[in-house]
């Protein structure tokens, strides 16, 4: 922080200017990036920087460690104060010896945040000096009296804090938009660029890709169609790349969270099935929403519990079906996935069936080994208490995103009669 002339704070900046700048700031910085970081780097990533960078951090303080910073002898200008024989106007200053006491209260969050008036504030702001991770207040007359030094430290500190609760206030009011706003400017950014492919795509005539050319142009898919999409590669020459829509993978999910409520609810019917027939349950359900190709099916099986989508001979969605086993079972049972998928910015399901009694202790073991898992990245949205949505990094290639849902049931054993 620069130095400053004077110790009053919240004064100098206005802070509803500094956030009203921020959403152009975003735009502007989306906008100056170059095209192959917008299309072939993890959009999470990018959003997180984003988010990062623009979230404001208010200061919150510490009063239960604050301290002596320094105290000692000073001359006290008493110009003014009858009681030691001055008067306004007889010419002054008048200095006599006194005392002064700094307090020093540690604080987190961002220390400039002291300099910037909310859009809530007094006329009379306190004073402090500001020496992070410090703030520092400092008092001085010809006599310093601990009774009246206490309350006139707390006095001081009372209004610090309630303009700090104004500064809060206004802060979080920014930084609840914050990630819809860098989300909203990225997708918009990534959107032009697409567009610009496409329109380039569909004229026909053989180019040359330049080093940073976006991978595909992305083909948007409707209900009752094939849930897949193009999206870009890295640097690489051009290769389509099938991807699941967003909009369709929560749409699968939902129709899986569905269908495995069914079967917690009948449990006396599902008890006894193992994976794979839970599995060919949920495949039947999920080719009754979606029409594939020639075959009529789009979601296929594979090997015991597998339930995917397949293109251009690789798996764009896959679906693995465990009955809990235990966390090694489940660690691997993810292993497994990252395995399979390949492509860029994939997504899957780990669907979890637990016979066990105890449902919760399955919750809880769940939510631990997911981020002990060497790809994992970050949990990015908790939809229920049986059902998160992560990220990880694929195994072929860290710089690729894997979406992964985890959706956990229970078929709780039929009480015997």
């Amino acid at each position: 922080m620069a130095s400053r002339k004077h110790d009053l704070l919240f004064c100098d900046k206005d802070l509803s200017m500094l956030i009203r700048s921020y959403e152009p700031a975003i735009r502007s910085e989306v906008d100056g990036w170059e095209r192959n970081r917008v299309l072939s780097s993890s959009e999470p990533d990018l959003i997180a920087y984003l988010v990062d960078k623009y979230t404001l951090d208010p200061p919150r303080l510490h009063r239960d460690q604050i301290h002596i910073e320094d105290e000692g002898e000073r001359k006290i200008d008493v110009s003014g104060r009858f009681d030691y024989g001055a008067a306004y106007g007889d010419g002054g200053p008048h200095f006599v010896p006194g005392s002064y006491v700094t307090v020093a209260v540690p604080f987190e969050g961002d220390p400039d945040l002291f300099e910037f008036r909310a859009s809530t504030y007094t006329l009379n702001p306190p004073r402090g000096r500001i020496s992070a991770p410090h703030l520092l207040i400092s008092f001085s007359d010809v006599k310093l009296e601990p009774e009246r030094l206490t309350q006139e430290i707390d006095r001081n500190l009372d209004s610090i804090e309630q303009h700090l609760g104004w500064i809060t206030s206004d802060c979080e009011q920014w930084n609840s938009r914050v990630e819809n706003i860098a989300r909203q400017c990225l997708d918009t950014r990534k959107g032009r660029l697409l567009e610009q492919a496409d329109m380039v795509s569909a004229l026909g005539i053989p180019i040359r890709k330049r080093a940073d050319s976006p991978g595909s142009v992305s083909i948007p898919v409707s209900r009752k169609k094939r849930p897949i999409e193009l999206p870009s590669v890295p640097t690489e020459a051009f290769k389509p790349e099938p991807a699941l829509p967003n909009e369709d993978y929560d749409f699968i999910l939902d129709v899986i969270d569905r269908l495995a409520l069914s079967i917690e609810r009948s449990p006396s019917t599902f008890v006894h099935m193992n994976e794979e027939q839970i599995r060919d349950f949920i495949l039947v359900s999920l080719n009754g929403h979606y029409e594939g190709d020639a075959t009529g099916e789009t979601f296929n099986s594979e090997g015991k519990t597998d339930i995917l989508i397949r293109a251009n001979g690789k798996n764009a969605f896959i679906a693995e079906c465990k009955i809990w086993q235990g966390p090694r079972a489940f660690h691997s049972a993810i292993d497994q996935v990252l395995g399979y998928l390949t492509w860029r910015d994939t997504k899957a399901a780990v669907v979890v069936f637990s016979k066990n009694a105890d449902f919760t202790n399955v919750l809880t073991s769940i939510a631990s080994t997911v981020p002990e898992h060497t790809h994992f990245k970050q949990e990015l949205r908790r939809i229920s208490d049986t059902h998160v949505r992560y990220l990880f990094r694929q195994k072929a290639d860290p710089a690729r995103d894997l979406y992964l849902a985890v959706q956990v049931f229970n078929i709780p054993r039929p009480s015997a009669s």
